[in-house]
């Protein structure tokens, strides 16, 4: 009953929450465009005034791409953009994630952008607190789950083989454990959203108990939620196969490159109004 719940009422708060939904999206596109804007000019900057300049200038040339070599200015380049955009992309995510939580909790049509921010700010600090903390128990959970069993068979010399059966066994334990995780985050986010109290070790607390509590329900919830996920990114990773050699067809992957974002955006509010229906239940 509380499983079947929280995949259509949380499907129906998402919906309802279209709105916020858009603007994730648009600081998402302004977030990615910090990465690619900076690259683009390291990659002219590298080449100098080149026949290939030209062809990123004036088309685009899935052959050029293909047969770029990469020099070492321009990787470094790349490493420190992709690391600049994580960092970024982390502290926005926090910060657009306040807003969704709020309006998945007000659950209403036309959920107004000031409030939208206004959640946003208000959450912001107790958000990135609960996420950094659950992303250290993911990482110490990583370490008892995969390192420390891998490090015990190569001491013991159980050779190449034993140590690969052993990383393949602790890959699957920790997919397993990692959807519970997500449902602590989730459901302490949810209360802190739906409380005035900003007291993070609380909402932790709060998480794990309802985490537990209910943990048929809940794991069974994230694990449909993921593979739903897992499913569609599947199917987008074959979607964009598509190599379009004219401005045209590149407008064609741009347009849809975007509408399966807003999807994949969508189903995260999925997950977060499926937890947050589990905790107004």
């Amino acid at each position: 009953m509380k499983l079947g719940k929280a995949i259509t009422a949380g499907f129906g708060r998402a919906t309802r929450s279209f709105k916020p939904i858009l603007i994730i999206w648009f600081f998402s596109v302004i977030g990615i465009s910090i990465l690619a804007l900076p690259l683009k000019s390291i990659v002219l900057s590298d080449m100098g005034n080149s026949m290939g300049t030209e062809m990123i200038k004036e088309v685009f040339s899935i052959d050029f791409w293909a047969g770029l070599d990469v020099t070492l200015p321009v990787f470094g380049g790349l490493i420190k953009g992709v690391l600049y955009l994580v960092f970024i992309y982390l502290f926005i995510n926090v910060f657009l994630n306040g807003g969704l939580f709020d309006a998945l909790k007000a659950n209403i049509c036309g959920y107004p952008v000031k409030g939208f921010f206004k959640a946003s700010v208000s959450n912001f600090f107790s958000f990135l607190s609960v996420t950094l903390l659950v992303i250290l128990m993911i990482i110490f959970a990583s370490g008892l789950v995969v390192v420390i069993p891998a490090l015990i068979v190569r001491a013991g010399n159980g050779g190449e083989p034993a140590l690969m059966n052993t990383l393949k066994i602790a890959r699957i334990v920790l997919l397993l454990v990692i959807p519970i995780f997500l449902l602590v985050v989730d459901y302490s986010r949810a209360w802190l959203a739906a409380s005035n109290q900003k007291l993070i070790f609380k909402s932790l607390g709060y998480g794990f108990k309802a985490t537990f509590s209910s943990f048929l329900s809940s794991y069974l919830f994230m694990i449909i939620v993921m593979t739903v996920q897992a499913g569609f990114i599947f199917l987008v990773s074959k979607a964009m196969d598509f190599r379009p050699e004219t401005n045209g067809g590149l407008f064609v992957l741009f347009l849809l490159s975007q509408v399966l974002f807003v999807i994949k955006l969508f189903l995260r509010a999925w997950r977060y109004g499926g937890v947050t229906t589990m905790f107004t239940i």
